[in-house]
């Protein structure tokens, strides 16, 4: 077993391995795009239709969008999805324009997807890139977004089950190159910047020049979005960035006007894409796709804290905690039943203020205690939970019963970052 490092103790043992069951099963094929549910439709689309045999199967590609927007000619697939879980590790890397994304180069993003039996849901951990861990076959502590340089995927994906104890089904790993593209072939990304984000580094080719506001971001613009990250969250910043980012693109993906777009996207996606999917699971994850309601993925950053050793920065795992999100969002266990009333904090922003009281009265409603707190510097709406003994159906009764509450994605947030109670928050942001 490989091993998780721990500052108390270089040698911890690695995550436990919770019910993981053995299985004479290769490893498949993979899927999704992460962060939570858009680059999944992302990937869906460029894989399944840049292979031939699945052109071939639908037809003329022109043919093929027109079948799309056209509700009474559109393609419907009916497959049955398989009866376990089922764990996709997605990744992105980060080249040049010139180079091969796939050979050499260090992961710049690592998600891994959950999909329960039958496709009943959809969860998704980020696991940080500067988490400190011990990569497979390797004598000392490292970066887990090196694993990718030392030895390709199979490096990585060992090196994931290893440390967290996870099966992994599936992967795909995206070239930021290709997502740069693939914005800019659909004509942009509508986005809201919750920040000033400026900053340049010339030996990197990363210039992000992004004011706070609305706006619609070119390819180049959401690379620099999904990167930035010089602000007091470092890394984990960015995760969240990427998590909204990809809210965002899945929106945008329902447009018809994107989706007319798809014989574009054919010509330049295949090439930045690595991925073991066979073509039947490809039309399996296509059909889960359509029918994906963001509010309801649930998402969460592995939890720890920050470290600089000299000039390298880590993040360093909590093992505890790691450990009760991986039960929760991988295993989905269901903790006990809370003993006394939730607590639960609703931060906003000063604009937001009637909106907070309106929802602070609904949840008292509903039998909650309920702190109300002004914050700054919200981001995105959405609800935090900082105890992960929370019941599960808490959040999707209450997101059934407020309307307030519908829409928000559900973030587990066991650090704090956005914290106004002990068992969660709603954040309040207006966007």
């Amino acid at each position: 077993m490989n091993q998780l490092y721990d500052p108390k103790n270089a040698y911890r043992p690695a995550i436990k391995p919770v019910r993981r069951k053995s299985s004479n099963q290769s490893l498949a094929g993979s899927f999704f795009r992460s962060f939570f549910g858009s680059l999944f439709i992302l990937v869906i689309i460029a894989v399944v239709l840049y292979r031939s045999d699945v052109a071939n199967f639908l037809g003329d590609v022109g043919a093929l969008a027109e079948k799309v927007t056209d509700p009474e000619k559109r393609v419907e697939f009916s497959l049955p999805f398989s009866p376990r879980r089922q764990n996709i590790l997605v990744m992105g890397v980060d080249v040049s324009e010139n180079e091969d994304p796939f050979k050499g180069n260090r992961s710049d993003a690592m998600l891994l997807v959950s999909i329960a039996p039958h496709g009943k849901n959809v969860n998704v951990l980020s696991i940080p890139r500067d988490s400190k861990v011990f990569i497979a076959d390797r004598t000392k502590p490292d970066k887990i977004n090196h694993a990718f340089a030392y030895g390709g995927i199979d490096l990585t994906v060992k090196t994931v089950e290893e440390t967290f104890g996870v099966r992994v089904d599936h992967y795909i790993v995206l070239s930021n190159q290709g997502l740069v593209k693939f914005i800019d072939t659909i004509g942009g990304l509508p986005i809201y910047i919750e920040k000033d984000m400026y900053y340049n580094d010339s030996t990197a080719g990363l210039h992000i020049n992004l004011p706070k506001g609305e706006r619609v971001l070119t390819g180049k613009e959401a690379e620099g979005y999904m990167r930035f990250r010089k602000d007091a969250l470092g890394d984990i910043g960015r995760i969240r960035r990427q998590q909204w980012f990809f809210n965002a693109l899945g929106a945008r993906l329902k447009d018809p006007q994107v989706l007319v777009k798809i014989p574009e996207v054919l010509k330049v996606m295949p090439k930045y894409i690595l991925t073991d999917l066979s073509v039947y699971e490809l039309s399996q994850y296509a059909a889960l796709a359509k029918g994906i309601d963001m509010s309801t993925v649930q998402v969460a950053t592995l939890p720890g804290s920050p470290s600089q050793r000299g000039s390298i920065s880590y993040w360093i795992l909590d093992p505890e905690k790691t450990q009760e999100i991986i039960n929760r969002l991988v295993y989905r266990d269901k903790p006990k039943a809370p003993s006394g009333p939730l607590t639960v904090g609703i931060l906003y922003n000063s604009n937001q203020e009637a909106k907070a009281q309106d929802l602070k009265e609904d949840l008292e409603k509903n039998g909650f205690n309920v702190n109300l707190k002004q914050g700054i510097k919200l981001g995105h709406d959405h609800i935090a939970i900082h105890n992960l003994d929370l019941p599960t159906d808490t959040i999707s009764v209450l997101k059934r019963s407020i309307p307030e509450m519908k829409d928000k994605q559900t973030v587990y947030d066991p650090i704090g970052l956005n914290k106004a109670a002990r068992d969660f928050t709603i954040v309040l942001a207006g966007s």
